[in-house]
Order: C-alpha cells, then structure tokens, then sequence
C-alpha cells in the first residue's frame, strides 16, 4: 500500500498506484486530480483567514499516470473574498484547470428558518477495512488498484448503480506524501466520488462519467470519515447531473455538482 497519493519531487507531484482510475492503470482518477488542485491552491492563498466556499475543476482530460506539474495565479486578493486559478500539466498538456472561491468567515447569528438541516448519520465508530469497490460490490475494473480499492467506506444506502446512493468515505492515506492533508482538501479528493456513489447504468453495460466537479463547502468537515449522499438524473439528450450532498457527524458542510455524459462502464456500471 502507498504511504500517500503523491510524492514530492521538487517542483512535481508524483502519482502512486493509489492515484489511479478503475477505467486504466495509466490514467488517474479524478479524486487525486480534484485534491491536488484543492491543495495547490490552498498553499498559494497562504495565511489569508479565508476558506474555500467553491472549488471547481474542469477535468480536460484523463490525467496521466506521470510526473505532474500544477501553476496557480491570483485572480483577487481581498480582505473578505479570494480567488485563484490553479492548472494541472502533464509535460506541455494542460489536464485539468481548477478555480477557487475563498471567503472570510466571522460568527453570525442565524435564525432556525436560515439553518442547515441536523445530522442524519452518526460516523463509524469502528475500524472499517472494506475498500469503496469492495463495499459497494464494483466488479471487472479495467484497473483493480487505484484509489477505488484505497479510499474505505460503509454503505448505509443504495451505490446499486440505480443512481443514489449514501456512503461514510474514508481517505486513509495523506494527499501528499509529509504534509498534512486538511479537512478542505480531504473533502475535494473525496468529491469525485459522488458520481461512483450515484452511478446511474442506463442499460447493459452504459453507464455515466463524469466531465468536471464543482465543490461548494459552508463550513470545514471535521473527524476521519466524510458522508456522501449523491443522486443521479439523466435527459433523454445524454446529458445529465449528479447532486451530493456532503456531510459528517454534525450535519451538512456542502454541496457537489458533477455534470455527466454516457460511457460504456465495465462489469455493466457496478
């Protein structure tokens, strides 16, 4: 088992076995793509009291198994509002670009109408070694290891590929190797798998993928395990949007949106 998802070296980030896609050994999932842009960007905003509010990521193309190189530029620096634009190269190819929204945060007081809803679910309360590929039954993977069968997980609800599904995830493993990984870019590493929770089969072996994620966070997680709770929905034009909701032990802390597109799913999509 790698110790993290990527290595350090000097100015690269190094993709381990845990990076990669159930679709190619030699592509990356999107979780890594999605977590190192959320990491590049929090390093570049440096000691601003601001927090991400929207993380999104346009995913151009399958990201690499290779050295990868991510460039960030500040777009606003202000006292209460921040944005930056990270891109994500493979030599000379752009694979990803990333824009975040950080904002200040300061204690009001919100009447129950403006309030987030209670917690649902309580966390895992125990050791849990089942993989998300194991747990939700994913079968005929193009690519056995990756951070499929890295990431832990426990099923309360659905991931049947019927397009719903709630899950407790755990990433077991930092996102870069010696750096603490935060509890910000523990949930943009971790986003991506609303369309996997949510997966929607079509017929046989026609399933979704899909093109980019856009993370929304109204507060920071807290504690090891982050719930997901994604739905599916599809137009008869092929294009549809997965909508989760995250959240832990106290509740809601964001929303993920994923627009998606068909595509043929080993092992029929589950």
């Amino acid at each position: 088992m790698s110790e993290a998802l990527f290595q350090r070296d000097l100015e690269l980030y190094v993709p381990t076995p845990s990076c990669c896609s159930p679709w190619s050994p030699r592509h990356l999932h999107g979780g890594p793509v999605v977590g190192l842009m959320a990491h590049a960007l929090e390093q570049a905003l440096g000691g601003a009291n601001l927090n991400l509010a929207r993380l999104t990521v346009d995913l151009l193309r399958p990201a690499p198994y290779a050295p990868l190189h991510v460039s960030t530029r500040v777009v606003r620096d202000g006292k209460r509002l921040g944005i930056l634009e990270a891109s994500l190269m493979a030599d000379d190819t752009e694979v990803a670009r990333a824009t975040g929204l950080f904002l200040e945060t300061r204690p009001v007081r919100v009447p129950d109408c403006g309030r987030f809803p209670a917690p649902q679910f309580e966390a895992p309360s125990y050791a849990v070694h089942t993989s998300v590929s194991e747990a939700a039954g994913w079968q005929n993977l193009y690519s056995p290891v990756g951070l499929h069968s890295t990431v832990k997980a426990v099923i309360i609800d659905g991931v049947e590929a019927k397009g719903q599904g709630v899950a407790w995830l755990k990433l077991p493993m930092p996102l870069v190797q010696g750096v603490k990984t935060s509890p910000t870019v523990m949930a943009a590493t971790l986003s991506d798998f609303g369309n996997g929770v949510g997966q929607l089969n079509l017929s046989g072996d026609l399933g979704c993928i899909n093109a980019d994620v856009s993370l929304y966070l109204h507060r920071t997680p807290v504690g090891e395990w982050l719930g997901v709770d994604a739905r599916s929905h599809m137009h008869d034009t092929g294009a549809g949007l997965v909508e989760t909701t995250l959240f832990d032990s106290q509740g809601p802390v964001g929303k993920v949106l994923q627009a998606i597109i068909t595509m043929t799913m080993p092992g029929g999509g589950h």
